[in-house]
């Protein structure tokens, strides 16, 4: 499943040079029952392994692009 997603943690108030990676299990455990029946509506089952490595692969992606626009953001504007 690659590398985790870049999802920064607060610290005094300022983001912290190493992003945190967040596993498929945490991942995976911080979807609600309700999303899961919400995404079984769209025919993306969690308890199915390739449905839940095709989700989580989605949300590395995710994170990673908005991840590398805040540095981008952050480059231009300070």
């Amino acid at each position: 499943m690659g590398p985790g997603p870049e999802a920064p943690v607060r610290s005094r108030g300022r983001l912290p040079l190493v992003p945190r990676c967040f596993s498929a299990a945490e991942i995976l455990r911080s979807v609600s029952p309700r999303e899961r029946v919400m995404m079984l509506w769209f025919g993306l089952n969690l308890d199915d392994p390739e449905d839940a490595e095709l989700f989580v692969e989605g949300v590395h992606v995710t994170d990673r692009a908005i991840a590398e626009q805040e540095r981008w953001e952050r480059e231009q504007f300070g």
